[in-house]
Order: structure tokens, then C-alpha cells, then sequence
């Protein structure tokens, strides 16, 4: 049963969502996943922007690519985090709740 939010149908999968959320914990955990996707998607952005900019421009540098390539690598790693943490407390939530 450590998979349990998995398996989970959709609109099951919805309803521990907002039960979880609801939570004083739950809500905590929502603010920090939104946080934590929006600088993820952030870093995307710039980095993508930063790259792009060079391109268009044809004046970029190496320290373009050093600075872009590891910020792009490193806000994917933030986004994966986030997913990955919400389902594990997600799961970790639906274990506790009474069927």
C-alpha cells in the first residue's frame, strides 16, 4: 500500500487533494509547492530568454551558455522536486485516511 495515492481514480484522487489541503499542514505544503513550481518555471523562462537573446543578437558569449544551461538544468530539478514531494505527502496522506 505505499502506492496508494497512485491507484487512486481521478476524482478520488481530487477529493484527498482538498481534504489534505484543507488541512493547516495541507495549506502550509500548497503555498511552498506553488512557490517552489513558480521559481522552477521562472528559472526556465530566464534561462530561455537569456539564450535566446544571444541567438537572435549573434553576440553570445560562453559565459552565456555557463550561466544559462545550469540555471535551465536546475529549475527542472525544481519542478521534478515539487511534483515528486507533493505525491509523496499526498500518498502519505491517503494512507492515513479511513476508506
Amino acid at each position: 500500500m505505499k502506492n496508494k495515492y497512485s491507484r487512486l481514480s481521478k476524482e478520488e484522487k481530487q477529493e484527498c487533494q482538498k481534504m489534505y489541503y484543507q488541512t493547516e499542514k495541507g495549506k502550509e505544503m500548497h503555498l511552498r509547492l506553488i512557490r517552489l513550481t513558480f521559481t522552477g518555471m521562472l528559472g526556465i523562462l530566464v534561462g530561455i530568454f537569456m539564450l535566446g537573446n544571444g541567438i537572435i543578437s549573434e553576440k553570445i558569449k560562453w559565459y552565456d551558455y555557463l550561466v544559462s544551461i545550469p540555471l535551465i538544468l536546475a529549475s527542472i530539478v525544481f519542478l521534478v522536486g515539487a511534483f515528486q514531494i507533493k505525491r509523496k505527502v499526498l500518498n502519505q496522506f491517503a494512507l492515513k485516511i479511513p476508506k
